[in-house]
């Protein structure tokens, strides 16, 4: 029970703080480069941003 509650709390947090997370996260340039390389191994992702990249 108490897992269930943390796991809730837990994902409040997140939610209401995601844009907070998102701006910290890409606030480091180390951080901005991972998350950059690690989302143009997603194809549909890179497709997109190629497209409109190159558009």
């Amino acid at each position: 029970m108490r897992r269930l509650i943390m796991l809730a709390a837990g994902s409040f947090a997140l939610y209401r703080y995601r844009y907070r997370i998102v701006n910290y996260v890409l606030g480091h340039p180390e951080l901005r480069r991972f998350f950059i390389q690690l989302s143009m191994r997603i194809p549909f992702i890179r497709d997109r941003f190629v497209n409109r990249a190159f558009h």
